[in-house]
C-alpha cells in the first residue's frame, strides 16, 4: 500500500493546523461542505504510536475472511498493493475511515484520532485495524469493478447497499462463513430493511435527504442500507461469488424482496 503522511506529519511536528486545513481531503468528505476541526494536540504521542503501527500492519496486511474474500474479487493482491492510504487529523468525529476518490486516484482516509476512540482495554488494536483497512479495501476493490457514477436516488441506495453489504459483512467477524446467527439478527434484518422499503418509497426530497444520509451514517445497527445489506449478504452466504458477479444494479430489490 502508498501511504501519504502529508497531514499527519505536520501535526506530529506540532505545526499549525492552517498549515494543512486547506488539504483537499477536508472538501471531499461530505459533497459541497468544507469539513474540519482543529485537532487535539494532546493527542500527538498516540496518534504516531497509532500511524506507525498501522502502517507495519499495511506492509503485511491479510484480510479478515482472506479466503473469501480471494474467492469474491479478482486481482485483489495487485490492487491492495497499489491501494492508497491517507491519514489525517481534524475530520468530524463520526468520520473515521472511508474511501474517496481525487484527481482520479482512490484513497482510503483514517483520522487517527477519530479513529483512536475505537480502542480502549477491551478492544485488540490488531482486530480494530484488520476490522478497518479491511472493510474500507472491500470498497476499493468494489470500486474497481463498478466504479461510481452519477447516480439518482434510487440508484444510490442500490449501490451504497451493494457496497455496505459487501464491506460491513466481511469485516464483521472471522470465519464469517461459519458464524452462526442467533434471533437478535432476525429483528435487527426486518428493522432495518423497513426503513430501507420506506426509504425507496419516500418522494419528498427532504425526506430522501434525510435517508441518503443516514443510509451507512450513525450508530452501527441503524445504518439501515448497509445492516439490511450484510444481513441480507450473511443469509446468502454460499452465493456471495454469484451475488456479487450479478452487481449493484436492483440489489436493494433482492434484500426487500428476500
Amino acid at each position: 500500500m502508498k501511504i501519504d503522511n502529508s497531514i499527519i506529519d505536520l501535526y506530529i511536528k506540532g505545526e499549525p493546523s492552517s498549515m494543512y486545513s486547506n488539504h483537499w481531503v477536508y472538501s471531499a468528505i461530505i459533497p459541497e461542505q468544507y469539513c474540519f476541526t482543529e485537532p487535539d494536540v494532546n493527542r500527538i504521542l498516540k496518534v504516531e504510536t497509532y500511524r506507525d503501527q498501522i502502517t507495519n500492519m499495511c506492509h503485511d496486511f491479510t484480510f479478515r475472511n482472506n479466503d473469501l474474500v480471494h474467492k469474491i474479487f479478482d486481482n485483489t493482491s495487485t490492487i491492495v498493493q497499489n491501494a492508497n492510504i491517507l491519514f489525517t487529523v481534524g475530520l468530524p468525529e463520526m468520520y473515521d475511515a472511508m474511501v474517496r476518490e481525487h484527481n482520479g486516484r482512490t484513497y482510503i482516509i483514517i483520522d487517527l484520532i477519530n479513529f483512536s476512540n475505537y480502542l480502549n482495554k477491551d478492544n485488540s488494536f490488531s482486530d480494530i485495524t484488520n476490522n478497518f483497512l479491511t472493510h474500507e479495501l472491500i470498497h476499493v476493490l468494489i470500486n474497481e469493478k463498478y466504479p461510481k457514477e452519477d447516480f439518482d436516488y434510487i440508484e444510490y441506495l442500490d449501490y451504497t447497499s451493494f457496497h455496505e453489504g459487501f464491506a460491513h459483512l466481511l469485516s464483521y467477524k472471522d470465519n464469517i462463513m461459519q458464524y452462526q446467527l442467533d434471533d437478535t439478527y432476525k429483528e435487527r434484518f426486518i428493522n432495518a430493511k423497513d426503513t430501507l422499503i420506506a426509504a425507496l418509497n419516500e418522494t419528498d426530497p427532504m425526506l430522501r435527504q434525510r435517508y441518503t444520509n443516514e443510509a451507512n451514517s450513525g450508530k452501527y445497527w441503524n445504518k439501515f442500507a448497509a445492516i439490511s445489506s450484510m444481513l441480507y449478504l450473511m443469509k446468502h452466504r454460499e452465493d456471495l461469488k454469484s451475488i456479487y458477479e450479478k452487481g449493484w444494479r436492483g440489489f436493494t430489490q433482492d434484500v426487500i424482496n428476500s
